[in-house]
């Protein structure tokens, strides 16, 4: 048995009677599987009742129809969900970053490093607040390398003229800081270039009744134009994100066209099953993970700019 579903017309012509309610609560307290209580009709439900069941944790579904669908709908889900897996490795990793999360917000390097701990390859990143830092760190990394502004709220960096690439020597680096600190302040990233692939965003939303939410999008300068997304509930397992891969527009592009390379559909997949992972660990504290781009190519996939925004703090910019 995966669900307890009572179903009873929840209707106002039950004149204050909370026999129902009352007897769904009891149930609800003595059984460990989820329980819903589903109307015949939905058009007469008795909001107040109603109101009390999912105030204390209790969905009320309204129509039959429908509301057999989302009992599906759950069941599939959860037939679905990956092995659980807890470690005390996991619990320290959790607790770290709940912790951190509760805190504030996060910037670029910090959500880079966020993203390593939960097993999404990261391209290697430092940060720096001044001319000799930025040209320190990008002989420490290896040239060339790509520096970006890291002022906060900064979302669509390259649109607003906050990306320099391809700076191969110190010279190209201090002039490039000086760029950019002159507009954004003195905050920036600095990167290794990464060879070009196919931009994929990945991130986790919240949604107000089912919580976060992992979607896969079309990457890069295209996110919001092609508006190409595909959404689940975390966590997801492996067989889910390779249905979500192949049915994402913009993945047919992982196959390889015009000439082009395929592309390691597998480490995409992986990426999105990592962080599906982090959105059913961290879901709670977090309000909005946005990674965008993930580069794919022949041999990985890799992210190159991400952004973590903690419960309570500023939006996105849109």
């Amino acid at each position: 048995m995966g669900v307890v579903a009572l179903a009873v017309d929840l209707v106002e012509e039950h004149d204050g009677d909370e026999s129902y309610p009352q007897a769904a609560e009891d149930a609800a307290a003595s059984t460990e599987l989820p329980l819903v209580v589903l109307s015949n009709m939905a058009s007469a439900v008795d909001h107040q009742l109603a109101a009390r069941l999912r105030k204390g944790g209790i969905p009320v579904l309204e129509g039959t129809r429908s509301g057999l669908r989302a009992l599906g709908h759950l069941l599939d889900h959860a037939h679905q969900l990956p092995t659980p897996r807890t470690s005390p490795v996991d619990a320290a990793r959790r607790a770290r970053w709940r912790e951190r999360l509760e805190e504030g917000r996060l910037d670029g390097v910090e959500s880079m490093r966020l993203l390593a701990e939960y097993g999404v390859p990261v391209v290697a990143t430092a940060s720096a607040r001044s001319a000799v830092e930025s040209v320190a760190a990008a002989e420490r990394l290896g040239f060339p390398v790509v520096l970006k502004t890291d002022a906060a709220g900064q979302r669509h960096k390259s649109d607003a003229g906050g990306v320099r690439l391809a700076l191969t020597s110190a010279p190209a680096v201090e002039a490039a800081y000086h760029q950019l600190s002159q507009r954004f302040g003195t905050a920036v990233v600095v990167q290794q270039q990464v060879p070009t692939g196919v931009e994929l965003a990945l991130g986790v939303v919240r949604d107000p009744a089912l919580g976060p939410l992992v979607v896969l999008a079309a990457g890069g300068t295209l996110v919001e134009v092609l508006e190409q997304r595909v959404v689940a509930l975390p966590p997801v397992a492996d067989a889910r994100a390779q249905r979500m891969v192949a049915a994402l527009p913009a993945g047919q592009l992982l196959d390889g066209v015009r000439g082009l390379p395929a592309c390691d559909r597998g480490a995409v997949v992986a990426a999105l099953v990592a962080v599906s992972r982090l959105a059913a660990e961290l879901g709670d504290v977090l309000d909005a993970l946005d990674v965008n781009p993930l580069i794919a190519g022949p041999t990985g996939a890799i992210a190159v700019d991400a952004l973590a925004l903690p419960r309570g703090g500023a939006s996105f910019p849109r």
